[in-house]
């Protein structure tokens, strides 16, 4: 957990970098790098206890999302629909089980991590699925998931592992911070 309003500013600072690094490059850079905003969200949970650090990124998010749509001309999709609100509601979630992670040790990270995921997944995807397709077809919807998963998983599972070997990294080379983290 980051305890003085610099060191805040600093963390969030550099995760809303990373979230335009991320999430906007698919669309407004020659290079792209996957989404990482899902663990950056869940990171924000580990790091800065307090609901406004949320609120940024989520409206970050927003957003960057707005931009990448208006400037690009996609004026036909709109943000403001319910798939988009159900993929808005994965980020609080995984900030609330960040929190709920009482003992950093690989089991618990894993454990929590990979609920995360599949439950971000099963939100996020499954929601897209009955706005934009058909959603009377419970099979189409299950190959509909079962085709994106692999990529979705691998993406945030690698972006979870390097989050991981990061605060293991700190904790050896700051342990004052690793208190904090494996204390809350």
């Amino acid at each position: 957990m980051v305890n003085n309003n610099l060191s805040s500013t600093l963390v969030i600072s550099a995760m809303l970098f990373l979230i335009i690094l991320t999430r906007v490059s698919h669309e407004l850079t020659p290079f792209a790098l996957p989404d990482a905003s899902l663990i950056i969200v869940f990171a924000a949970g580990l790091l800065l206890r307090e609901v406004k650090y949320l609120i940024t990124l989520v409206i970050g998010i927003i957003f960057l999302d707005n931009f990448a749509i208006y400037s690009n001309g996609y004026n036909e999709l709109s943000l403001f629909n319910i798939s988009y609100v159900m993929h808005l509601a994965v980020y609080p979630m995984s900030w609330w089980f960040a929190q709920k992670l009482k003992l950093f040790d690989l089991l618990n990270f894993s454990t929590i991590i990979l609920v995360v995921i599949f439950l971000s997944f099963s939100i996020s995807y499954g929601s897209y699925f009955y706005l934009y397709d058909n959603p009377t077809n419970a099979l189409g919807l299950l190959s509909y998931l079962l085709n994106n998963f692999p990529s979705y998983f691998l993406i945030n599972g690698c972006y979870a592992a390097l989050l991981y070997i990061i605060l293991k990294l700190n904790t050896k080379l700051s342990p004052l911070t690793t208190e904090t983290i494996t204390s809350k």
